[in-house]
């Protein structure tokens, strides 16, 4: 560590605290080994590692620097700027690849304050090119906080050598940028595009940057045929690759119906034309976890992005597997992490040849890392290449190197899908790390092989973290084993079929005990050709202790629809083994089989897992709830907004008229005076109560009443769709409350309350922002009656 000298003349500071709180003046120099400047980051923690906003100028030397937060890139890696008074620790970084550099300084009022920070490159890269292929700037994607000039600067610093410019729907090019702020020894960058469209994002490149923005409006087979054609300066097709594809709304794989157990997708709208997937997305590379029965925190993530690129393998599909940040800021969510570590023969940053990507991307020459940087072979043969072997045995040599702040611990390999060899490193030391397992495996069949590497440790405080840490991870892609001697690689899949195809029972079931799990769910979903045998591998299936073999168990149900299977598949629902997505999948098993039980065997299914949870899989399948839409209403409106300014958060301020005992008084009036009149009307055909029929309805607030007849007291569970946000109440009780911005949807959220026997009063507010105002709701209960007339009392 170095300690801070106090020196007596500077040049001026760059002003990045604020002016009007005390401050000292630090100027920093950083280099590598042998004393050349290298650019770089700075971060700045107090004693708690707090990351303020301690640098709110980012205009302080806008071609030099990046400044954001508690840091600040420096392209130079030279400068000096104005920090807080205050205990800070300091940390120097240049990416991955590169140690890191601590110091601690006190800054009292107008201190002056050096420091000389010394980065050692300690990851050997030769002919490997790091590029991150998903990057943002707000200047043209219009969200996150990073300028033009702060993602080149941002991206240099961070160790990047290939940058794909990757706004929303448009043709970003960061060379003139590169070339403005003097970056080209340090960088190659393509023009690209995110092209977001209502099903998915994609990344297309190279582009040329003068080309008109393909249409994202297009379907995907089309949209991808258009990609393909479109011209760039270097002569090769364009990338295509699948972004995020389990995320959210934008998820393309879920969008189109990609099944995560078959790896098939039946929706017409879908294209296999991608080159590439991102596995790992985001500084926490969402993707890699199995979003259905992890304890990470994986947001809005469903399943494994990781287990679909298993699935595409398993079925002869040539996708490589890609990590990128999708970074729109400067610090937030940093560029580089993930990377990607391309094979290109040589080194030289600033001149790549975008070709030479392409080329290592299609061939799955290269690897995906939050961390380590990693290669393997196989017999001496690297990643991406087809292999014929004599031996029933091969050599796997993985080669994995880390910065010696990055935790390593584990390697694994892959094969087909399922972990047949792990090596574990315990107490590597201090300084980088650098392991050169060679495992011998088994090769019985053909197959695939892939490595990947971890790391135990968090990688905090390097990349900011809240509620998931962010650990090291490296995956390489495969390479293909002809084990049969037969000249050619025979996918897993197709090899299932052709045991199966043999029709020799015993042979299917010696076969099947003999394999590894996800080989024999193949198995299991080859079967479903052939009804009779496709049940006894079924039943197989679900005894099986392997949860991808009784997913795949489910889902060869779902396709023969054998009504003696449904007793099976419901104890599949009320076993508490099954985690919530194997036992969605045995009810859509049922579902399909006979919807008439279905409908009973979802409640079992919401009784243990909730309403939430069915609808978190109605991409899959809809959901097939009892109970209609309420049809008949009384609307009241419309009334202004009293503070638009935050008219959702404070919904239960909105208040025009009595509530909600409104239900049981005839002519109510508003807060204005003016009187109110309920009127009738109907809901669409498809249960829509549109509030938008001729009236001015943006920014305003409505009412509707309808009244529920049960048979007892009971407590019922309901769906509500609404726009924009809606209250309810049920005799006078509020029962749902949702101050969101969004579409009504039918079956948007759920909710429950009690009935009373008798005809039960509801009310529900709805409060509108722009453009449509409407409302759906139903009882998921079929023996609630409903109407839009005040019933008579007896």
């Amino acid at each position: 560590m170095l300690i801070p000298t106090l020196v007596l003349s500077f040049i001026a500071p760059a002003p990045t605290a604020k002016a009007d709180i005390p401050q000292g003046i630090f100027t920093f120099n950083i280099t590598d080994q042998d004393g050349n400047p290298i650019p770089a980051r700075l971060s700045f923690f107090d004693s708690e590692e707090n990351r303020n906003n301690l640098f709110p100028n980012p205009d302080a030397d806008p071609k030099k620097l990046a400044v954001r937060n508690h840091a600040v890139y420096t392209l130079d890696g030279e400068g000096t700027i104005t920090v807080p008074v205050g205990s800070w620790d300091i940390m120097a970084s240049h990416g991955i690849e590169w140690s890191i550099d601590v110091t601690h300084i006190d800054v009292s009022e107008d201190g002056k304050y050096m420091w000389d920070a010394i980065l050692v490159h300690e990851i050997d890269t030769t002919d490997w090119v790091c590029g991150d292929f998903h990057l943002h700037t707000l200047t043209h994607s219009g969200h996150g906080d990073s300028n033009m000039n702060e993602r080149i600067i941002s991206i240099v610093g961070e160790g990047v050598e290939f940058a794909v410019a990757t706004d929303h729907n448009h043709n970003t090019d960061y060379q003139p940028t590169i070339d403005s702020v003097g970056a080209n020894e340090h960088l190659t960058a393509v023009v690209g595009n995110e092209v977001s469209s209502s099903y998915g994002h994609l990344n297309a490149f190279p582009f040329d940057a003068q080309s008109k923005v393909v249409n994202q409006k297009l379907e995907a087979p089309e949209l991808f045929a258009l990609i393909r054609a479109e011209n760039n300066p270097f002569g090769v097709v364009p990338i295509i690759q699948i972004n995020h594809p389990r995320w959210g709304n934008i998820d393309y794989f879920g969008s189109r119906g990609l099944d995560p157990v078959t790896g098939k997708s039946d929706d017409n709208r879908w294209s296999w034309d991608f080159d590439s997937i991102e596995v790992l997305n985001e500084n926490y590379g969402w993707g890699y976890h199995d979003a259905e029965i992890t304890t990470v925190p994986t947001r809005s993530s469903r399943h494994s992005v990781l287990r679909d690129w298993y699935n595409m393998l398993n079925a002869g599909r040539e996708v490589s597997a890609v990590g990128n940040s999708d970074s729109h800021t400067v610090i937030a969510n940093i560029a580089g992490i993930p990377r990607n570590y391309v094979y290109v023969g040589y080194d030289d940053a600033g001149n790549i040849n975008p070709k030479d990507i392409t080329d290592g991307i299609r061939s799955g020459r290269m690897s995906t890392t939050t961390g380590p940087f990693m290669r393997m072979t196989v017999n001496g043969q690297p990643m991406g290449s087809t292999i014929s072997i004599s031996d029933s045995v091969a050599d796997v040599h993985v080669d994995v190197q880390a910065a010696s702040w990055i935790d390593l611990d584990t390697i694994k390999v892959i094969q087909n899908g399922d972990q047949v060899a792990e090596v574990t490193i315990e107490n590597a030391g201090e300084g980088d790390t650098h392991l050169r397992p060679r495992i011998r495996i088994d090769i019985p069949r053909d197959c695939w092989v892939i490595a990947i590497a971890e790391g135990s440790e968090p990688m905090t405080p390097y990349v900011d973290d809240d509620d998931r840490q962010i650990f090291p991870v490296a995956i390489g892609n495969p390479v293909f084993i002809d084990a049969d001697g037969d000249g050619k690689y025979t996918p897993p899949l197709e090899w299932a079929q052709n045991i199966i195809s043999s029709g020799n029972l015993d042979t299917i079931v010696n076969t099947y005990e003999a394999v590894n799990p996800t080989e024999k769910s193949l198995l299991v979903m080859a079967s479903s050709s052939d009804p009779e045998l496709a049940r006894k591998m079924i039943l197989l299936g679900l005894t099986n202790q392997e949860r991808i073999v009784r997913l795949a168990a489910t889902k060869t149900a779902q396709a023969i629809k054998d009504h003696t299977l449904i007793p099976i598949l419901t104890n599949v629902i009320d076993n508490p083994e099954s985690d919530r997505y194997l036992a969605f999948s045995a009810w859509m098993a049922i579902d399909e089989t006979a919807p008439e039980v279905g409908q009973e065997e979802l409640l079992r299914f919401t009784d243990r897992f909730g309403w939430e949870t069915a609808k978190r899989y109605t991409k899959e399948r809809q959901l097939n709830l009892p109970g209609e839409f309420v049809r008949e209403w009384q609307v009241a409106g419309y009334f202004a907004i009293a503070n638009d300014s935050d008219r959702l958060s404070n919904l239960e301020h909105q208040k025009q008229i009595p509530e909600p005992n409104i239900v049981s008084l005839v002519v109510p009036r508003t807060t204005n005076g003016e009187p109110l009149a309920w009127v009738e009307m109907q809901s669409n055909k498809d249960g829509y109560l549109n509030l938008s029929l001729g009236k001015p309805t943006e920014n305003t607030i409505a009412y509707a009443r309808c009244w529920l007849w049960s048979p007892d007291e009971r407590t019922v569970d309901f769906t509500i769709g609404s726009d924009d946000a809606c209250r309810m109440w049920v005799n006078e009780e509020l029962v749902f409350h949702d101050a969101d911005w969004h579409r009504a949807k039918r079956d948007r959220k759920f909710g429950s309350c009690t009935l009373q026997e008798g005809w039960n009063p509801v009310l529900f507010k709805i409060l509108n922002g722009l453009e449509g105002m409407g409302l759906y709701f139903r009882v998921l209960d079929d023996e609630i009656k409903s109407t839009g007339s005040a019933p008579k009392a007896k």
